[in-house]
């Protein structure tokens, strides 16, 4: 098992982990098709990074905690995100999808941002064509 694969789990249990030990919090799934959409989704320049995910946004708060269960279809990775509301995009958004922006947290977090780094090689470093936030 390769290193990445290692960390994938490691975060995965520390995720279920926090689950446990906090208060019941929401669970949005992000399935991304493949690495061009995982590249519009991260949001790297949020402190400790974020991810987008499009749902409706209407019953979510800044500061809300929520779980990010996310897979990557073309790899067929599997990720578990805490994190907190940091973004909220309306549905009268002019631009951009209705959705909501999870800053990563925890003690997991510089392992997530790592993972999705490592997963987007050298797009990591450039900006998206395509955002969806």
């Amino acid at each position: 098992m390769d290193t990445q694969e290692e960390n994938i789990k490691h975060t995965n249990a520390v995720a279920a982990k926090q689950q446990e030990d906090k208060p019941q919090r929401t669970i949005l799934k992000l399935s991304l098709n493949d690495v061009a959409a995982l590249h519009s989704s991260f949001m790297p320049f949020v402190r400790g990074g974020a991810i987008f995910v499009p749902t409706k946004s209407e019953s979510f708060s800044f500061g809300d905690e929520i779980i990010v269960s996310m897979h990557l279809k073309s790899t067929d990775k599997k990720l578990a995100i805490p994190g907190k509301v940091m973004w909220i995009a309306p549905e009268s958004c002019e631009r951009g999808t209705q959705g909501l922006g999870i800053q990563f947290i925890g003690t997991t977090k510089a392992k997530v941002k790592l993972i999705i780094e490592t997963m987007l090689g050298n797009r990591a470093n450039v900006p998206p064509l395509v955002r969806n936030y």
